[in-house]
């Protein structure tokens, strides 16, 4: 009984092994408070936990990797406010704030978030103000005072109630990004191509799977392929059909 067990507890230690030494090279690497290891917000300190959606891809800077391209360009552009609608805890909302000058204001209907307490770690809480879940009136009042806003959007198959050049007008002179969720209402991406297609140029960016190459962590020689490991600190979770659009507004 004592042999069975030995050799129970000596093959589980070892097919365990791997897990556990991926996990302690990301937690020492990452640090404690993390920063944000690589992407468009890298060194940003980062809270301890994500509101609905995934915690490592965040930190690790790989967290929707296909629009870093797309935030680089943005950043050297002449906006004037970013507008985050679908915040969360304030990963780009806070990044944002680190990365420009730009006012910020973010919305997130959740009251659990923890975007101030990530705010004030990044000593950029006097830079956003933070309201609760958005509507018409409040998206155009954040607006209108602005010449050329930046949106974030990201609510959830929310978009075609919200973005409506029709009852908010100065929606065509904005720059958005908007993750359209096709799964949760059919057809929303395409609805807003027809309603932006006279003011804005618009670009759709899709999703990819990660690739053991898109880890940014240095790794030591290991006896094993760490590739599955890693890869799981990358899912984003999402829906097969997820993707971007980001509009600009056309002279």
């Amino acid at each position: 009984m004592m042999r069975k067990m030995k050799r129970w507890m000596v093959r589980h230690l070892l097919r365990d092994w791997p897990t556990r030494r991926v996990n302690d090279i990301v937690r020492l690497t990452l640090g404690n408070p993390a920063r944000t290891y690589s992407g468009p917000f890298k060194g940003m300190r980062y809270v301890d936990r994500s509101i609905g959606s995934t915690y490592y891809p965040k930190i690790l800077g790989t967290y929707e990797l296909e629009l870093t391209p797309v935030w680089e360009e943005l950043f050297s552009g002449n906006h004037d406010i970013f507008i985050d609608v679908g915040a969360a805890e304030g990963y780009f909302a806070v990044g944002v704030a680190l990365r420009t000058s730009w006012p910020v204001i973010a919305f997130e209907a959740d009251p659990r978030t923890p975007l101030p307490e990530l705010a004030a770690l990044n000593e950029v809480e006097d830079r956003i103000r933070l309201y609760p879940a958005c509507d018409l009136r409040s998206l155009a009042e954040a607006i209108d005072d602005h010449t050329h806003p930046l949106l974030l959007v990201d609510i959830e198959g929310s978009e075609l109630l919200l973005l409506d050049p029709h009852y908010i007008p100065s929606l065509r002179r904005a720059t958005l990004i908007v993750e359209i969720h096709d799964c949760f209402l059919p057809g929303t991406g395409q609805r807003l191509i027809e309603r932006f297609q006279p003011t804005h140029a618009i670009e759709r960016v899709d999703t990819h799977k990660r690739t053991p190459s898109d880890f940014p962590l240095p790794l030591p020689s290991l006896p094993f392929d760490p590739s599955q490991y890693t890869l799981s600190y990358m899912d984003e979770q999402r829906q097969a059909d997820t993707y971007w659009l980001i509009l600009r507004p056309t002279p």
